[in-house]
C-alpha cells in the first residue's frame, strides 16, 4: 500500500490538547500521592497523635515528592506557554516525561517502605527515586532544546526560557544523580537534593553580580 505522506495541515488546537492531557495527567500522579497516606488510628487523642507520628515518614514523604512534582509541573508550564506548533518528536519526549511523573508514587512508596533494610537495599530505593527526577530533568532539557531549535513557540517566548531551563535541569540533574553513588556509602544521600540547586543559584547570582560590577566599571 502506497504511503501517505504526513503533509496534512497544521491542527491549531495540538498544543493546546498537549498541554491539557499534560495537565490532567500531573494533576491524577499527584493525587496518586495522597491516596498512599496511612490514615491515623486510635480511640483518643493521644493514640491519634501517637499513630501520626508513627507515620511521619509517610507524611514526609508525600510532601517531597509533593513539591518535586508541583516544581516540574511550575516548570513544563513555562516551558510550554508560549508553544504554538507540536511535532511527534516533542510528543514522545513529553510522553517519556510524563513516565516519570506518574512513577513517582510508587517511588515514593518504595521511600516509606518499613523494615531494616541493609546500606544497598536502601540505596537501591532511593537511587530509584533519584533517577527517575534525573531522567525528568533531561527530558524536559531535551523538550526546551527541541522547541528552540525546531522553533515551535511563538515569537512572544522569552529569551531567557533556555537559560534559565537549563539552569534549574542542571541543578536537578546534578542534586539527584550525584546523590546516587552517594547512597551507596551513606543513608544520608538526599541532603544533595537540598544543597545542590542552592549551590548552583548562588553561584550563578555572584557570577551575574560580578559581571554587572565589572559593566559598570
Amino acid at each position: 500500500m502506497e504511503s501517505v505522506a504526513d503533509d496534512r495541515p497544521e491542527d491549531p488546537r495540538a498544543a493546546d490538547r498537549l498541554i491539557a492531557f499534560s495537565d490532567a495527567v500531573v494533576a491524577i500522579a499527584m493525587t496518586l500521592l495522597a491516596l498512599e497516606l496511612p490514615v491515623p488510628s486510635g480511640d483518643t487523642a493521644a493514640e491519634l497523635w501517637a499513630s501520626a507520628r508513627h507515620n511521619q515518614g509517610h507524611y514526609l514523604a508525600f510532601l517531597i515528592s509533593f513539591v518535586v512534582i508541583a516544581a516540574a509541573w511550575q516548570q513544563h508550564h513555562r516551558v510550554f506557554d508560549r508553544l504554538r506548533r507540536v511535532d511527534s518528536r516533542l510528543r514522545s519526549l513529553n510522553m517519556l516525561w510524563l513516565l516519570m511523573i506518574v512513577l513517582n508514587p510508587f517511588a515514593t512508596k518504595l521511600l516509606t517502605t518499613e523494615g531494616h533494610d541493609s546500606l544497598t537495599a536502601n540505596a537501591l530505593r532511593w537511587s530509584f527515586y533519584a533517577l527517575l527526577q534525573t531522567l525528568a530533568a533531561t527530558l524536559m532539557l531535551a523538550m526546551v532544546f527541541h522547541m528552540d531549535e525546531q522553533s515551535l513557540q511563538g515569537p512572544d517566548a522569552s529569551p531567557t526560557l533556555v537559560p534559565d531551563t537549563r539552569q534549574q535541569c542542571f541543578g536537578v540533574m546534578i542534586g539527584f544523580g550525584a546523590s546516587i553513588p552517594v547512597f551507596f556509602a551513606t543513608k544520608y544521600g538526599w541532603l544533595l537534593w537540598i544543597a545542590t540547586p542552592w549551590l548552583i543559584k548562588g553561584t550563578r547570582a555572584l557570577r551575574e553580580s560580578r559581571d554587572a560590577r565589572g559593566g559598570a566599571e
